[in-house]
């Protein structure tokens, strides 16, 4: 197997691994430091003679240092690419973007040596795809938009470190053997809503074709006067006016990183539900909300879910107070309203009626109306419910919590994550491998149809066919009615 990859950007020289080719830490960027801080990404230089990619990159940086301070850096604009044996020209690409509520992770390594939180050796191997993770600025890096108070400051820094290391697929992968015509996008959480943002950002739209969206929450995006909030907010944090602004540019990261400390207890308060940095919908680099948004013009296969008890995870770690955070969900709403959707829930403040709360309002019912919007248009949704859940999350009242999709889907071999599915192993994994092939399928195809394994029907709002996976898969139609039907009339909860 050839190790060294000849790019339009230069020479890189990889490694195999399990008979997978990998290739870590390329950059797709210029470095974001000194004079590009808190600017938008400009397309990595080519560089001469032959560029080592055999070690991840350090993740962004980010408020909680677990793996200590010098495992992350601003410098944080790298991907990583993963070429099963004998991949075939034009083979199909898979775009990893990962989650962590815009202001932890990445897909840098969790520590020196590796390996990454997202080891996509199995899922390559799985697919017949060639898998790229990214990463992009996080928090204050990426998703703070204060462009407003000073022209030093360039908006949607973190949405378009994305669109760039599409750009950066899209014009080199044909290198590694991969089509830039047949790319789709997929990612978890802030991954996944990121995605659901790319669906109406212009720019992002030629470089890929279709789009895996998982445990979304699809309310996690500020209006232009609720970000500008949010910036004089976090301004005031770090000890300055808003004419002070420019004064972040020199700041150590430090002081960025516990300003976004103080405003994270201040949005958990006032908007609960939704996390501390999010994209912004301007009307013009982003147009809309995706659950308000008008498709009709665009035709993407779309295939979009979420897990069955998605809020029990917030409950339990982001909001563990259900009778100080509970009163506070919905806060946005008409009185009358909100009061009539809370009487779903006759257990709050009870954590286990606060984790279904949370999994309605934050992912089961704005998916649904994605999909209704979607499913108006000329492209074809796929939908499906996360159900299975290990012993081990089993007896932490967990459940089929928010992330956990990724325990098969990427069978985690590291700590503490594989401590979730001791004793489920056996069971687990066909689900994970099931999984993958229905995503590699629609990745090929637009259609998650594997031969041998459970019917997949589009989507519609006649037929609301909807994949439950499980130990056994299986088609369901409208498994979600109830939820639906509490949330009648209501096109976007403001959470």
């Amino acid at each position: 197997m050839n190790c060294t990859v000849q790019t339009p950007f230069g020479s890189l020289k990889g490694m195999e691994q399990d008979g997978v080719l990998c290739f870590f830490g390329v950059p797709y960027a210029q470095k974001p430091l000194g004079a590009l801080r808190f600017r938008a990404p400009e397309l990595v230089e080519p560089w001469d003679g032959v560029l080592a990619a055999t070690g991840f990159a350090k993740d962004p940086m980010q408020a909680n240092l677990t793996l200590g301070p010098e495992n992350y850096s601003e410098d944080c604009l790298y991907l990583n690419i993963w070429v099963p044996e004998n991949v075939q020209s034009a083979a199909p690409v898979m775009l990893w973007v990962p989650g962590g509520a815009f202001a932890t992770g990445g897909s840098g390594a969790l520590k020196p040596e590796g390996p990454t939180s997202y080891d996509c050796r199995q899922l390559a191997k799985d697919t017949g795809c060639i898998i790229v993770s990214i990463s992009y600025r996080l928090n204050v890096f990426g998703f703070l938009n204060l462009s407003s108070f000073s022209s030093r400051f360039d908006d949607h820094i973190g949405m378009k470190d994305i669109i760039m290391a599409m750009r950066w697929v899209h014009d080199a992968i044909s290198s590694f053997g991969g089509d830039p015509g047949n790319v789709t996008l997929f990612g978890e959480s802030a991954g996944g809503e990121a995605i659901s943002a790319l669906l109406l950002i212009d720019e992002a739209s030629p470089y890929f074709h279709k789009a895996i969206i998982q445990s979304n929450c699809f309310g996690s995006f500020y209006t232009v006067e609720e970000e500008r909030e949010i910036c004089k907010l976090y301004l005031g944090f770090a000890g300055l006016k808003p004419e002070d602004a420019d004064q972040l540019l020199n700041l150590p990261y430090e002081r960025l990183i516990e300003a976004g400390r103080a405003l994270d207890a201040y949005v958990s308060e006032h908007y609960t539900g939704r996390c501390s940095f999010c994209p912004v919908v301007d009307g013009a680099f982003l147009r809309d909300f995706p659950t308000l948004a008008d498709f009709s013009a665009m035709a993407k296969p779309v295939l979009v879910g979420t897990n069955r008890s998605e809020g029990n995870f917030q409950a339990a770690f982001t909001w563990p107070n259900p009778e100080k955070f509970a009163p506070l969900v919905l806060q946005r709403l008409e009185p009358e309203t909100r009061e009539a959707l809370l009487a779903h829930y006759p257990g709050l403040p009870d954590k286990a009626a606060f984790g279904e709360l949370l999994t309605d309002v934050m992912y089961a019912f704005p998916k649904i109306r994605f999909a209704e919007r979607l499913s108006r248009g000329k492209s074809q949704v796929y939908v499906y419910r996360f159900d299975y859940y290990t012993k081990v999350l089993e007896t932490y009242h967990l459940y089929a919590c928010h992330v956990s999709e990724l325990l098969p889907f990427f069978e985690v071999p590291t700590e503490p994550y594989c401590q979730l599915f001791a004793g489920s192993e056996e069971e687990m994994r066909p689900i994970g491998t099931r999984m993958r092939r229905y995503w590699g399928a629609f990745a090929r195809t637009g259609v998650p149809a594997v031969p041998g394994q459970a019917e997949w029907k589009p989507y519609t709002e006649q037929e609301r066919y909807t994949m439950v996976i499980d130990r056994e898969d299986h088609l369901e139609l409208d498994p979600e009615a109830e939820i639906r039907a509490r949330y009648q009339g209501i096109d976007r909860v403001l959470i």
